[in-house]
């Protein structure tokens, strides 16, 4: 008689010891995130800044002198899309009184056509509505200053970042020889081809996700102006930026630039606004994204949604920012390292499975 088969106890010990590491390593990004989130950008800064940094260096520079100049280009261009992002915000804010009076009429007339139309009274109509409408003209202040706000904290963010970005260029010897040191189980060179392939990876993924950036902006910045948005290079370059995110990005900003563009054009605009952002979609995630990014991370959608997921729990919205270049990376120390590669597997595409020879069967 067959009994059937209990849990081996070592099997469970193994799960147990993983599930008890990763809860420690979650609870900690989740508490320290004040610490590991600028040093998480800076590493990633540091990886694509690497390779223009060592170009100095043979050129005469010192290493330190090669980091901040590096940097200090790589900021003037950040300070500059900050800053005018910011100017934009303010401008929008200041046109809320117009906008608050273009919505008020937009609903006036919804009601009034609903009122005619499907024979509603109006005094239902506003017992249901005024109470949503009051609520949503509150909170829309309050939704720009929590934009700002959040400008304001990345401000500090960001300055955390270039401090921690150079103080890793510049002692990045001492980080790889502790790698090697602490990783010396490992097989001959294994570390170093780690590192040489997630600088690979880091670097081609934010080039080419910068010139998608400005790909994006372009095409829908000259779309929305056809259209007639009021705010037309604010919406796009605001699209362009929230198109980082994977699949949730596109959707929120599309969301965003329809509303704005029906409170403050009309809704035949709203509706080719909508029409667009769609197009644009397309042929960024069918064409320009598969050649200047795709080509750089095979990570499928499944893990990619996952980690995006992940990302906001822990850190938010710059967790959202961080999570493909980390499982990127991820991927790459998976792939290098034949105890992990069936984690490298389950983030990658699809797996190569080999044909099976058929057998003939004699008879």
């Amino acid at each position: 008689m067959n009994l059937p088969m209990k849990p081996h106890k070592d099997v469970m010990q193994y799960l147990a010891y993983r599930l008890i590491v990763i809860s420690i390593i979650l609870l900690m990004l989740f508490f320290a995130k004040s610490v590991i989130l600028p040093l998480a950008f800076a590493t990633i800064f540091a990886l694509a800044l690497a390779t223009p940094t060592r170009y100095l260096e043979k050129k005469g520079f010192k290493r330190s002198l090669a980091a901040s100049v590096c940097l200090v280009l790589a900021l003037l261009l950040l300070s500059g899309i900050f800053v005018f992002i910011s100017t934009q915000v303010i401008n929008f804010r200041n046109d809320f009184p117009q906008l608050e009076y273009k919505f008020n009429e937009l609903i006036t007339n919804a009601q009034v056509f609903i009122q005619e139309r499907m024979h509603v009274s109006g005094a239902v109509i506003r017992e249901n509505v005024d109470p949503l409408l009051k609520k949503l003209l509150n909170e829309t202040p309050n939704v720009v200053g929590t934009m700002l706000s959040f400008f304001s904290s990345s401000l500090l963010l960001a300055v955390f970042t270039f401090i921690y970005t150079l103080l890793i260029l510049i002692y990045k010897d001492n980080i790889a020889t502790f790698l090697n040191v602490s990783f010396r189980h490992l097989e001959d060179d294994a570390m170093e081809q780690i590192v040489s392939k997630t600088q690979n990876v880091i670097k081609g993924y934010l080039n080419g996700l910068l010139i998608e950036m400005v790909m994006v902006a372009a095409f829908l910045a000259i779309g929305f102006s056809i259209a007639g948005a009021k705010y037309a290079i604010l919406l796009a370059v605001i699209s362009a930026m929230m198109n980082v995110v994977p699949y949730l990005g596109f959707i929120t900003a599309a969301i965003i630039s329809v509303v704005i563009t029906f409170a403050t054009n009309s809704p035949h605009a709203a509706m080719w606004i909508g029409i667009i952002s769609i197009i644009v979609h397309l042929i960024d995630s069918n064409i320009i994204l598969p050649v200047l990014v795709g080509n750089k991370i095979s990570i499928n959608a499944l893990a990619t949604i996952v980690s995006v997921f992940l990302g906001s729990l822990i850190w938010g919205i710059p967790g959202m920012f961080l999570a493909v270049p980390a499982i990127a990376i991820f991927k790459v120390i998976f792939d290098e390292i034949p105890s992990l590669k069936h984690w490298g597997i389950l983030l990658g595409g699809r797996p190569k499975i080999p044909k099976m020879k058929k057998v003939a069967v004699k008879k």
